[in-house]
């Protein structure tokens, strides 16, 4: 591709930039483009150090990257490389599209590990990017939470891509990227997530934790109507105030490290949003459960399977009788359990029936607002 050069080059900075953000749901003009540098987002796609490149004949991060200027070449909406749907961000025809790394389309890191982590130190502290030594790796590939496409166009494992409830559909009529994702910018660091979402929090308020608005805000009393009921009480579950349970959002009960006691678990810590292969990569979990951990794989009925849900809940949980069976969460390791009935690992009650698997009223008992478990969990 030749270099333009002069007024052509500014023309086509201009035009080019000015054509962007219908797909965003924003108007940039040229009075408030956004400037890279500048940017307190990291990992933007207008990043020259771990932007979107798409191209090598143009510059990382650059515009060209996504839009051509020409519309005789190039009669793509909004002059974008490809129709502007979701195969834009994983297309694999021509040049292709960027979140496409493994055969399967998953990223080279997938799945996530607990080392993957930022550290305690760090401001997003406990957030998931493929990082070595506290330091965050760059480049899409090291985006440790894609599983590929396979995965999350299934629609037994992938709900936010096949539900027509999501808040905007893809040209296809399937949940858009751009429902979670922008792509200049973003309201969170990283992700480019269009609202705030952010590392374990929750302490310092009795309502839901602002800092997971990005997930609360559909699965809350305000999200699409569409949606089931339990799904739309998940914000009360996380807010004292509702349950009237300190253990609402799953709450952590003592202070270790940078979690304290009261602070709700982020969501990322038992789904993957995009859908998981599992951990395993062979068999996939649904209702988007997490492929972090080892036994995180196969999980498709957790809600009545009592071996599936102990391997589940084991994840974090130790076994008394294997006090190392468990794992470690948000840079801590949970206690083994209290060393009585159905806790020993060769038994098989159901974690649920002591509990709770209770969606049907705001102050319900379930995994996301556990009961203590003296008395039963109801439901």
């Amino acid at each position: 591709m030749k270099r333009r050069t002069g007024r052509y080059a500014a023309l086509s900075v201009v035009l080019s930039l000015t054509a962007l953000v219908i797909t965003a749901g924003v108007v940039f003009s040229q009075d408030n483009l956004p400037d890279a540098s500048t940017l307190p987002y990291d990992g933007t796609h207008l990043s020259s150090i771990d932007g979107v490149l798409r191209d090598p004949t143009l510059p990382r991060g650059d515009c060209g990257q996504c839009h051509i200027l020409h519309k005789e070449t190039n009669p793509a909406a909004q002059n974008l490389f490809a129709p502007p749907d979701n195969m834009l961000c994983y297309s694999t025809t021509g040049l292709g599209g960027c979140h496409i790394n493994r055969p399967d389309g998953g990223s080279a890191g997938y799945p996530a590990q607990e080392q993957d982590r930022f550290p305690d130190l760090h401001p997003f502290h406990g957030y998931f990017e493929a990082n070595a030594g506290g330091t965050r790796s760059p480049g899409v590939a090291n985006r440790v939470r894609w599983p590929g496409r396979a995965i999350w166009e299934n629609i037994t494992y992938s709900k936010h891509y096949s539900s027509a409830s999501m808040p905007r559909l893809d040209a296809t009529g399937h949940g858009s990227c751009l429902v979670c994702h922008d792509p200049h910018s973003g309201a969170s660091p990283y992700g480019q997530l269009v609202k705030r979402y952010g590392p374990i929090a929750g302490s310092a308020t009795n309502g839901a934790p602002p800092e997971y608005e990005l997930c609360l805000s559909c699965h809350g009393s305000n999200g699409p109507s569409g949606l089931a009921p339990e799904s739309r009480r998940i914000a009360d579950f996380y807010s004292r105030s509702s349950t009237g349970s300190e253990r609402a959002g799953h709450a952590i009960m003592s202070t270790r490290g940078v979690v304290k006691k009261g602070d709700r678990l982020p969501c990322y810590d038992c789904h993957n949003p995009h859908g998981s292969a599992g951990n395993d990569g062979t068999h996939p979990n649904s209702s988007m459960i997490s492929d972090e951990r080892p036994g995180w794989y196969g999980l498709t009925d957790i809600v009545t399977d009592s071996v599936q849900v102990r391997r589940f809940c084991s994840g974090c949980h130790a076994y008394p009788d294997l006090p190392g069976s468990g794992g470690v969460v948000e840079g801590i390791t949970p206690a083994p359990m209290p060393d009585a009935y159905p806790h020993r690992s060769y038994e098989t009650k159901h974690c649920y029936d002591c509990h709770g698997r209770d969606y049907s009223s705001p102050d319900g008992f379930n995994v996301h607002n556990p009961s203590s478990g003296e008395g039963g969990g109801g439901g």
